[in-house]
């Protein structure tokens, strides 16, 4: 029998990765198996679920910052992670420390005994087996792909939310949108609430939460926002159920923050619906002080010389996601690119803000795009610079490589956006981190 109190992170990570042939393999058959042996199928007093192709993880944070703020212990579980593997699983605002995670992985790798699990679904289990422990009185569970047969999706969950209904992950999913919206709200649960944040949904969204026989709450129609100016201020009008069993309406003004607008609404309503809904003014003073790392996150750089430019980091990958920061009036000097092979270089080049200075680099990671692969595909791409001013294109090899050389030759107070993967950003925040630490640029989160 393998002795497993000498493996780390890192040992445990490599084990994940060995112990299935297939990175994803859809299905819940195996994942349930384990988890009854691990007694994890109900991992704390309350269990929200959220899946969605957009929107997933700031939802999830909204939800837990205002289930803590009710005085709940409250476990979260999202991915993927930017920095650290245990990014991904929380109590109470803490990630997992190393010691836990390895043991609760040690649990997994027990109960499993033959069962063959991706890594995705090992890592799953042990967050599930973890929270079980902890005597939780909430878990937010944020669905890794799809919905229908994602590992997360075994649990006893009391209400379900479906951020957005969007194309990605498409070589699993498909591009049929009425597809999509099966798989994802297939996670109804019978006689409970499904929450769905997408406007317009396909028809195919609602019946099957029908054909689960769970209760709808969709957008436009239970519950709504809309945003409007105030002085100089952006600021949201919603509108939701406060007892989704009947139809009295209640609608509250909040500021803008740095969550996307739908995805509030989103999670007012998904907290409505299981009695947990904070008063406005709580609620608004939460917004004004979460922040989501890799989602519209500020920096300001100061370099040896004087000069000082911001950037703004985004893990926005698809078309979606860029769009919603063109929607925010980012005024943008110029954009740093950086994705994954899979994913639509042509839309999301297309949706994002108008800029004319660009930086494409490359990826050398797992699916990652090199720089004359990005390249190739951006320029096939017809967008106009900015008020007709053609765009000015440089590639580098690496994000590392790129942002050295914007703090080289950014102008005072241009403002760039740094966007494209989880690994961009990634790669971004570990320069950011390290020069801060060595005191070779001065970094200032905004």
């Amino acid at each position: 029998m393998t002795d497993f109190s000498s493996w780390n992170v890192k040992r445990w990570l490599e084990h994940l990765e060995s112990v299935h042939p297939a990175e994803i393999d859809m299905g819940l058959d195996r994942v349930r198996t384990v988890a009854e042996r691990l007694g994890c199928l109900r991992p704390a007093g309350l269990v929200i679920m959220v899946a969605g192709t957009n929107g997933k993880g700031t939802t999830s944070a909204l939800i837990s910052a205002l289930l803590l703020r009710q005085g709940l212990s409250v476990g979260c579980y999202n991915s993927p992670h930017i920095l650290r593997y245990n990014e991904r699983v929380s109590v109470n605002g803490s990630d997992i420390s190393d010691a836990d995670l390895c043991q609760s992985f040690a649990l997994v790798e027990q109960a499993r005994e033959e069962q063959p699990l991706t890594y995705f679904e090992f890592g799953t289990l042990a967050a599930l087996a973890w929270f079980k422990q902890q005597h939780l009185d909430a878990c937010v569970l944020e669905i890794g792909l799809g919905g229908r047969l994602d590992a997360v999706n075994v649990v006893d969950a009391d209400v379900a939310v479906v951020t957005s209904i969007g194309l990605d992950h498409e070589a699993w999913l498909g591009n049929d949108l009425n597809v999509i919206a099966y798989e994802k709200c297939a996670i109804a649960r019978p006689d409970r609430y499904l929450v769905c944040g997408q406007p317009n949904p396909p028809e195919r969204a609602r019946a099957t939460v029908n054909a689960c026989e769970g209760m709808w709450l969709g957008r436009g129609e239970a519950f709504d926002v809309t945003e409007r100016v105030q002085g100089d201020a952006a600021v949201l009008n919603i509108r939701f159920l406060p007892y989704p069993d009947d139809d009295t309406s209640m609608e509250w003004v909040l500021p803008r923050g740095f969550i996307p607008a739908a995805n509030i609404a989103t999670a007012l309503q998904a907290l409505a619906a299981v009695g947990h809904l904070l008063p406005e003014q709580e609620v608004a003073d939460t917004l004004k002080r979460l922040r989501v790392p890799g989602r519209l996150q500020g920096w300001r750089c100061q370099c040896p010389d004087g000069r000082t430019f911001s950037v703004t980091l985004d893990v926005a990958h698809n078309e979606q996601a860029a769009a919603y920061l063109a929607t925010r009036e980012l005024e943008v000097d110029g954009i740093l690119l950086a994705m994954l092979a899979d994913k639509p270089v042509d839309k999301v080049v297309q949706a994002l803000p108008a800029a004319r200075l660009w930086k494409l680099a490359g990826l050398d990671c797992h699916r990652g795009l090199d720089a004359a692969g990005l390249e190739q595909r951006f320029q096939a791409v017809a967008v106009d610079g900015v008020d007709g001013v053609d765009r000015t294109v440089a590639v580098y090899p690496t994000v590392n490589a790129a942002l050295k050389h914007l703090q080289q030759t950014a102008l005072a107070d241009e403002h760039w956006l740094v966007v494209g993967s989880f690994y961009t950003v990634e790669q971004a925040l570990t320069l950011i981190y390290a020069q801060q630490k060595s005191g070779e640029y001065a970094w200032k989160s905004i």
